[in-house]
């Protein structure tokens, strides 16, 4: 399986975020950054599929720019590095991933703490998925505990059991998400809108990729043991795993 990676960062801390309660870690958006991406590194670095990686940056500074190209280089992983400029990561992403020849794509944030395994298990998990029912199936690798933390939020959802853990269907993810090249290409509104009125808009799923798992073509799934942890505020933080240790082994 051939499989394009494309990764957001920006180095900087907008407006935006400062709505939002303090992040579930103690430490700058760099170290978080560096941190997360080290730890996508690894995923990639010992997968058993066919991966390439871009790099989409939003106005970082050339000292994290540097640090960045260092740790791709300490595990031998190249790929594009995207000048994408303020505000325009979203946009540079989507136009490479649209050009990509590849069967899957996986579109990623960079406060995104990846298990080892996150990348084989999702590729694995749709490939044994389509064994036991053909269709089209994407996957957001965290399983949200926002998504639990009231029952107007509960929805009913197929438990299917993967090769290492049980799954849930699910009609909500953030803009993180792995999902065939194919239905990529058919969703090109919805994945162009979302990049290119992101900036104007802020975090705007729900009307935009959400409804690509909502109409059902393409059912999303979820691992009831997160792939990925986001690293965002406090609703976000998982209870029964130890992301902290995930954490630690990854620090940068």
């Amino acid at each position: 399986m051939k499989i394009a990676v494309a990764l957001r960062t920006c180095g900087s801390t907008y407006s935006y975020w400062k709505q939002h309660n303090p992040r579930i870690v103690d430490a700058d958006k760099e170290i978080i950054l560096l941190t997360c991406l080290n730890s996508l590194l690894k995923s990639i670095k010992l997968s058993n599929h066919d991966i390439i990686f871009s790099i989409h940056d939003d106005a970082s500074s050339e000292d994290l720019i540097n640090k960045i190209g260092q740790l791709c280089a300490s595990y031998n992983i190249t790929g594009e590095l995207i000048n994408s400029e303020k505000l325009g990561n979203f946009k540079s992403q989507y136009e490479w991933l649209k050009i990509q020849d590849c069967d899957y794509v996986y579109c990623v944030e960079d406060d995104y703490l990846h298990q080892t395994s996150a990348i084989d298990d999702m590729a694995d998990f749709i490939t044994s998925l389509n064994e036991f029912n053909p269709g089209d199936y994407a996957v957001f690798p965290f399983n949200c505990p926002h998504r639990y933390a009231s029952f107007p939020l509960l929805y009913p959802s197929y438990i299917v059991k993967g090769a290492k853990q049980y799954w849930r269907s699910n009609f909500h993810s953030t803009h993180t998400f792995f999902i065939s090249k194919k239905a990529f290409t058919k969703y090109d509104s919805i994945m162009k809108e979302q990049a290119y009125t992101w900036a104007t808009n802020g975090a705007m799923e729900d009307t935009t990729i959400n409804k690509v798992w909502k109409e059902q073509e393409v059912m999303l799934f979820t691992p009831l043991e997160s792939l990925a942890y986001h690293l965002a505020d406090k609703t976000q933080e998982e209870p029964f795993a130890d992301w902290r240790k995930l954490w630690n082994e990854n620090l940068v």
